[in-house]
């Protein structure tokens, strides 16, 4: 009996353990830019795709904004906005979610 009620409490402990952890937060935030052609498309999403946290990323050229996802343990929007300035570009944040 013994023998098959430790691994049952073993396997258990490790279920609960695993479930507990903490998975990172994904956040989106959405920055009104002056990018507005594809040269500039292409050195946004090319350039920021590498900063820290960073999951995903999308221009909208016709709207002039650059949305973001990003793990909120890893970086922030302040991180981000200057990411994008460095490259010589507006960002205001016009939406977080």
């Amino acid at each position: 009996m013994k023998r098959v009620l430790l691994p049952i409490c073993l396997l258990t402990l490790a279920c609960i353990f695993i479930s507990s952890t903490d998975k990172p937060e994904r956040r989106k935030v959405t920055y009104s830019s002056n990018v507005d052609c594809e040269s500039c498309e292409k050195k946004v999403m090319n350039t920021i795709a590498f900063e820290k946290g960073v999951k995903d990323i999308t221009v909208d050229l016709e709207n002039e904004t650059v949305a973001i996802v990003f793990d909120e343990s890893k970086t922030d929007t302040l991180k981000l906005a200057k990411a994008i300035r460095r490259l010589g570009y507006e960002a205001k944040v016009i939406k977080f979610e």
